[in-house]
């Protein structure tokens, strides 16, 4: 999938560059956001059968930057694309805690990565809007009882937002925005047979808001 988006960012870009009137901008973010999604686990016995199934609602918070480049195509449509190059930690989840059974589990977004179009709204000021379609890879860090690892993933879905730019000089603006992201459900299990054990993990409903100061540059 990121090398899909890597495709798709950078042939947009090079047809792009035709178009008259053309200028670049660049520049970097701190980021405060907020996740949330659905976990459901299914564990199954040696011989298959379902034994219990857990559903739980969890959310975190997190920090982090991230940079950008952009394409401007006049005063009123840019491209762009947006990279977080540090790891979004989720909270660590413990089962069974100070039990000889004691399981660890915490996920790690890694490469969260975004092409969007930004359009101006010259009538409201500075205001602008934003359609993105951003892609993620989830490493998940676990310390089981029972030896056995889960498999990492990645998730893909669209975002969108409102902000606001002013512009300070020779170039250089500040940002300020808002954005509302949707991800696409992931699913994951031990790596063990229906007939070992096997426990699976889904989840759904994977949403996030993100705000974010930036400073640019353009040329």
């Amino acid at each position: 999938m990121k090398k899909l988006l890597t495709l798709i960012s950078a042939s947009v870009l090079a047809a792009t560059a035709a178009v008259a009137d053309i200028s670049a901008s660049i520049g970097i973010s701190g980021n405060y956001a907020a996740y949330a999604g659905t976990g459901e686990e299914k564990n199954y016995s040696e011989t298959g059968t379902l034994k219990t199934t857990t559903k739980e609602y969890g959310a975190f918070t997190d920090e982090y930057a991230s940079v950008f480049a952009e394409l401007n195509l006049g005063d009123i449509v840019s491209l762009g694309v947006d990279y977080v190059p540090m790891d979004i930690e989720s909270p660590q989840n413990i089962s069974n805690e100070d039990q000889p059974n004691q399981n660890r589990v915490q996920v790690d977004f890694k490469d969260l990565t975004t092409i969007y179009a930004k359009i101006n709204v010259p009538q409201l000021g500075g205001t602008y809007l934003k359609l993105g379609y951003s892609s993620v890879d989830i490493s998940v860090n676990e310390s089981m009882n029972s030896g056995t690892t889960y498999s990492d993933r990645d998730t893909s879905g669209i975002n969108y937002g409102i902000g606001y730019a002013h512009e300070v000089a020779a170039g250089f603006s500040l940002r300020a925005e808002l954005t509302y992201s949707e991800f696409d459900s992931v699913e994951t299990n031990n790596g063990v047979a229906t007939s070992g054990n096997h426990n699976k993990i889904k989840v759904t409903d994977m949403i996030g808001g993100r705000g974010t100061i930036s400073l640019v540059k353009s040329f």
